[in-house]
């Protein structure tokens, strides 16, 4: 496609904000990763290998963006085009929403309850309007939240995490 198309113009800002996007979350997650506990016999605890890994899929993710821009140039396209493409994207965007909104409250409203909000907000989301569709929309919210969570518990004797309330 030839630089001047709308769509070929977009592309360059999206590879920017997902290099950033990546960046941002490996930095978060090195950071998360050193705050996991040292250990007595080893001198690396357990959050240096994580560390090592984030840290370096950080600075691949800023070296990614330098080599873009230098490469292409800041990308341009109009507000009113980069939008619409953007509205193309909303149920991937919305999905993604939810996804990092059920990932935030699962610690403190605990593996069952944030799994059936995540999965009923998704499903009613992205399904037909039909009165069927809401009553299998529940029942697999309520066997996909329900049925893992005893499965580790008494299957594998791992435990997911319980509210916190």
């Amino acid at each position: 496609m030839a630089r001047n198309d709308a769509d070929a113009a977009l592309q360059p800002w999206l590879q920017l904000v997902s290099y950033a996007v990546l960046a941002v979350g490996a930095v978060f997650m090195a950071l998360k990763a050193g705050a996991l506990p040292a250990s007595r016999w080893e001198p690396m605890g357990a959050g240096t290998f994580p560390q090592l890994i984030f840290s370096s899929m950080a600075v691949l993710c800023v070296a990614a963006i330098a080599l873009e821009l230098l490469r292409r140039g800041f990308p341009r396209t109009r507000p009113g085009v980069a939008w619409r493409r953007l509205m193309a994207l909303k149920p991937v965007l919305v999905n993604l929403g939810l996804f990092i909104a059920y990932m935030i409250a699962m610690p403190f409203a605990g593996f069952i309850a944030a799994t059936f909000c995540y999965l009923l907000a998704a499903q009613l989301y992205l399904a037909p309007r039909r009165p069927l569709t809401l009553l299998v929309v529940v029942g697999v919210a309520l066997l996909f939240s329900i049925g893992p969570y005893y499965l580790f518990a008494d299957v594998f004797s791992i435990y997911l995490p319980r509210a916190r309330w």
